[in-house]
């Protein structure tokens, strides 16, 4: 089946859609909480517990001090490899708590 130029999948309708409405960023905000465990790994995910995102501001409550520490020293980053995952520039900071 031969495209005709000029047309649209079902999901760039559906993205242009929701952009349109303004409700994408709740769906890209939720995409963040999904790559947290993708981008940082396992082990890592297994440490961190109530992460949520507010306003581009991603919170993460760790178990770990040392963790924590280690986290920050790479906050920058993870914000990048985050928003890469995403495909947009959603997360602009990170609090680890």
């Amino acid at each position: 089946m031969r495209r005709r130029t000029g047309t649209q999948s079902i999901a760039e309708i559906i993205k242009e859609s929701l952009k349109q409405q303004k409700l994408n960023k709740g769906l890209l905000e939720n995409r963040a909480l999904h790559y947290w465990s993708a981008v940082l790994g396992e082990p890592i995910a297994k440490a961190t517990h109530n992460i949520y995102i507010r306003n581009g501001i991603l919170y993460v409550e760790l178990t770990s001090s040392v963790l924590r520490n280690e986290l920050v020293m790479f906050k920058d980053r993870i914000i990048s490899r985050l928003n890469q995952a995403i495909g947009e520039p959603i997360v602009r900071d990170i609090v680890f708590r």
